[in-house]
């Protein structure tokens, strides 16, 4: 798709100094939102012990990013936690192969204590 670079778009920031930068996308798209979003909307159902709801949460981002490595690494630790072993091993997996913290991450998160026993 070509984009006339020339077009001139406008935004306004509601606070003063405030700098708003666009690049790329769609003309009047606004997605996909960022993997970092679904775990993150997730927080308040794993702080409230509520695993499922996390995992109902947190997994709508795989529709996007369903190799992203901190996502699926989020989504181990709320299966974990539900005692969902086999699915818990297997987004640690995608997480391992796509994000070189995780490895670090696994190593001490007693979120994933249930696989290791």
């Amino acid at each position: 798709m070509r984009v006339d670079v020339g077009t001139r778009r406008a935004a306004v920031a509601a606070e003063p100094g405030t700098t708003v930068l666009v690049i790329g996308g769609e003309p009047g798209a606004a997605g996909p939102r960022s993997a970092w979003e679904y775990y993150y909307a997730a927080q308040p159902a794993y702080d409230a012990g509520d695993y499922e709801q996390a995992i109902a949460i947190a997994g709508e981002g795989l529709r996007d990013w369903p190799e992203q490595g901190a996502l699926n690494y989020q989504l181990a630790c709320f299966n974990a936690l539900a005692g969902n072993l086999d699915e818990a091993r297997a987004h640690l997996e995608i997480a391992l192969a796509n994000d070189e913290r995780a490895r670090a991450w696994a190593a001490e998160d007693d979120d994933l204590a249930a696989l290791r026993e």
